[in-house]
């Protein structure tokens, strides 16, 4: 079998694959969240876009990319979350789920706030926020984990992954002068 016929067979698998995924996260989504405040991306647009948004911060550890919460507190994760709407001018941002990879879903800013910690519930690991007018994402994360500076067992928390320094400096810094 030639080059160009394993691609096309490949490409095809991987179109298959992203319709089935959709076609599982649709109900869930729709059991949450208003059927008209989300939407998914095509697979050209969810592509495009992906291409042109930042890497994983390769220095997130020794650049402090990242913020912890403790599941039963989570207003630093909630005001990082209210102030990146709060910078996005359309209504709407980008999410991609981690387990459900097909691409782009295009959902309301409030369903957002009001739903991240059920979206990360029915994925079952993290969802990336994208601002649509820019490449910078936040990647939120319910992990067990040690919060890091603090000694002890380790718990569930949330995680959130600021793409870039610039973003953080942004949403981090304007949420804890409130």
């Amino acid at each position: 079998m030639g080059t160009i016929r394993q691609d096309r067979i490949a490409q095809l698998r991987w179109e298959m694959e992203r319709k089935e995924k959709r076609s599982l996260l649709e109900p869930k989504l729709m059991a949450i969240i208003e059927i008209d405040s989300f939407a998914f991306l095509t697979d050209k647009e969810s592509d495009e876009f992906q291409l042109k948004s930042d890497d994983w911060p390769q220095n997130k550890w020794d650049d402090k990319l990242f913020v912890q919460a403790e599941i039963l507190d989570t207003k630093p994760i909630e005001g990082i979350i209210i102030e990146m709407m709060n910078v996005i001018e359309e209504e709407h941002l980008y999410i991609f789920m981690m387990n459900f990879n097909f691409g782009l879903i295009r959902i309301s800013k409030t369903e957002l706030i009001k739903y991240w910690r059920e979206l990360i519930e029915i994925d079952g690991d993290e969802i990336y926020c994208y601002n649509p007018s820019s490449s910078g994402f936040i990647c939120i994360e319910k992990t067990e984990e040690f919060i890091s500076g603090i000694e002890g067992e380790s718990s569930w928390i949330y995680e959130l992954t600021f793409s870039n320094k610039e973003l953080k400096d942004e949403l981090y810094t304007a949420q804890n002068n409130i």
